[in-house]
């Protein structure tokens, strides 16, 4: 019984692992009052297929549960093609570098949106993050990630998809090893886990693009007045006013 995604996506993932063990019929409670339902995850998987099912719980995990941030939607999270592109993440004890490429072009796709059709493999081949702000003014938060700093996102999600996955292996016999977590995308600072942030600075030489070459000591400057650099991602405006210092 549960109104919970994450307990959802956990019981249809080993809901053909318990069918191997005998069991004929798997419901679940979902919804409350007047919505409440039974969800007959036996029929789901023989409709659905079992390497959806494998694979579910790895797309939302990657694209936001309760110890992961949220990416886009969960519609885009289904139909960006989670079978091909996350089949093998998180099954082994360490992340290869091919599943983390599979990953980020998956974490593309989704953040592309459930109609989009773009062929991007990588965040720094992407141009969402380019056109959404020249498009607009969004803050950076409403921004697509890089691709250094989606690593950590990655790594983050690869951990506890290994747990989620192997939770029930071996729950008779001893312990199972688990991967420690700074080594998943934490880093341990004063006592406390912290998301390790995977940022790569811009070169000096690539921020500034303006004749002052950000020495400006001019008032007249509306990019010194506000205390901002002219740089590609610059709506050649400051609080509305033209920026005068793009060449």
């Amino acid at each position: 019984m549960s109104n919970d995604t994450d307990s959802f996506v956990l019981l249809f993932h080993f809901t053909p692992y318990f069918q191997t063990l005998g069991m004929k019929e798997i419901w679940q409670q979902y919804g409350s009052g007047e919505k409440r339902r039974m969800l007959p995850l036996y029929r789901a998987i023989s409709r659905l297929g079992t390497p959806l099912a494998n694979t579910m719980v790895k797309a939302h995990i990657l694209t936001g549960d309760e110890c992961m941030s949220k990416v886009r939607t969960k519609h885009a999270a289904v139909t960006s093609d989670p079978v091909q592109l996350l089949m093998n993440f998180g099954e082994t004890y360490t992340l290869s570098k091919q599943d983390e490429a599979l990953a980020e072009k998956y974490l593309v796709r989704v953040w592309a949106g459930a109609r989009s059709t773009t062929t991007a493999e990588t965040f720094e081949t992407s141009p969402t993050r380019l056109e959404n702000y020249t498009s607009a003014s969004p803050g950076l938060d409403c921004l697509p990630p890089t691709s250094s700093v989606i690593k950590g996102h990655i790594r983050r999600g690869a951990f506890l998809i290994h747990r989620a996955c192997t939770l029930l292996i071996n729950i008779d016999g001893p312990e199972t090893r688990l991967a420690p977590v700074i080594h998943g995308g934490w880093e341990e600072h004063l006592g406390m886990l912290l998301s390790t942030k995977c940022l790569n600075p811009l070169p000096w030489s690539l921020l500034i693009l303006c004749k002052c070459t950000g020495k400006c000591d001019t008032r007249r400057c509306p990019c010194h007045a506000a205390g901002v650099l002219c740089i590609t991602f610059c709506h050649s405006k400051v609080d509305n006013s033209p920026c005068g210092n793009l060449t």
